[in-house]
């Protein structure tokens, strides 16, 4: 373990680094087969708000043979102590290097992250491009919205995982499990799992430019590469895996409450949403099974507040019967509830007259656009009549 004790009295912020939190996942290093670090290209506070993360971390930390611990990228403060002290990018939960890791899987939230992955394997200590990692390194992976436009960081991953990443997953690490009994090579592993739909491995295509010097496609370089690499949609979200506890931070972080998804997808077609097409098609959990994990998370993390996650929460086709269903036991427990993401053309007053029953909150609307023009020209869908009814409602 290292020990970053004498650093933190430099930093800012030292809970960022501590790990330690309720719910948090501990295993011995000696009991598991797999060790995975999941790396969030960005500040504690940011990262541990993603709800990505928080699914991922539990499913497969339910595995025995496999520890999942979070890596964050340090502040500017706290990297400086770190590289003058000579200590590598470490795991919360174990405080080992991640270099000595399996996997090192990084999500790829937004484009502006992309410099701090590779200063994060430079930290840590890991070769940058794939071509120079060994035998003995981690497998550098990537997934999440980003990934599905793979070739800016094509060089540094080793593998990518497009679409939905509860099913991929555990089929990876079944593979790798395999794998790493069978004492094969590096390439043999990724060789495996280029056949699972939903990964592709850079190294087994060439990009085709033109001729001048602009992107134009990709071919296999491997008679078993998929020509198209397909992403993975969940069918049925109630019967996927989400997390019944989530880790409690010691600190503020940016959406510091329980978050319960309520559907992927949506059913707009905003021109400048990459959200709404990469997450096609549209699917819904059900009311009662939202009630029930809600239930759960609060007795397990505590929080006071629960936030609906979608991206478009107004049309979820069960919104009323999930409401009535909270706040049966919300109210008793003094729990508010927070709606994000409403469309000012699709919201009633009763609705918000639920959603203040415990405390009053705000109200966010995204017009996205001054001029009905522009509105019309982004697919928007709104008209200055909806924004005008809906400002009035909500100043009644």
């Amino acid at each position: 373990m290292i020990q970053i004790e004498p650093l933190l009295k430099n930093v800012q912020k030292a809970a960022r680094y501590t790990g330690g939190e309720l719910n948090s996942v501990m295993k011995k290093p000696e009991e598991v087969n797999i060790r995975f670090a999941f790396c969030f290209p960005d500040v504690y506070e940011i990262g541990m708000s993603h709800l990505g993360m928080k699914i991922l971390y539990h499913l497969m930390n339910e595995r025995e043979d496999t520890w999942v611990e979070r890596v964050f990228a340090p502040w500017e403060d706290m990297e400086r102590e770190m590289r003058q002290a000579h200590i590598p990018l470490f795991a919360l939960e174990s405080r080992e290097p991640i270099a000595k890791f399996d996997f090192v899987g990084f999500t790829l939230q937004y484009e502006m992250s992309y410099s701090n992955i590779i200063n994060m394997l430079d930290l840590a200590g890991i070769p940058l491009r794939s071509s120079e990692r060994t035998e003995d390194m981690p497998f550098v992976c990537a997934g999440g919205p980003c990934a599905f436009n793979p070739e800016p960081l094509a060089d540094f991953i080793d593998f990518y995982l497009l679409g939905e990443g509860e099913e991929i997953w555990p089929e990876v690490l079944d593979v790798f499990a395999t794998w790493k009994e069978s004492g094969a090579g590096r390439e043999q592993f990724l060789i495996e799992i280029s056949h699972i739909k939903g990964i592709y491995v850079p190294a087994f295509y060439d990009v085709i430019w033109n001729e001048e010097g602009q992107f134009v496609g990709l071919r296999p370089n491997r008679t078993d590469a998929a020509a198209v690499v397909q992403k993975r949609i969940i069918q049925n979200l109630d019967q996927a895996y989400y997390p019944d506890r989530m880790i409690v931070p010691y600190m503020e972080i940016v959406h510091d409450r329980i978050m319960l998804e309520v559907f992927r997808g949506c059913i707009r077609g905003c021109r400048f949403c990459q959200a709404g097409m990469i997450y096609r098609p549209v699917r819904e959990k059900d009311s009662t099974t939202l009630c029930n994990f809600a239930e759960k998370l609060i007795e397990t993390t505590g929080y006071d507040e629960i936030s609906l996650a979608s991206l478009s929460t107004s049309d979820y086709t069960q919104l009323p019967e999930l409401m009535e269903g909270l706040l049966t036991f919300s109210e008793k427990e003094h729990v508010s509830l927070s709606l994000p993401s409403l469309r000012i053309d699709n919201f009633s007053l009763d609705l918000m007259e639920k959603v203040q029953k415990v405390r009053k909150s705000g109200l966010t609307f995204a017009p996205e656009a001054g001029t009905q023009r522009l509105r019309d020209v982004i697919n928007k869908g709104i008209t200055e009549e909806d924004l005008m009814r809906g400002a009035k409602l909500a100043f009644e």
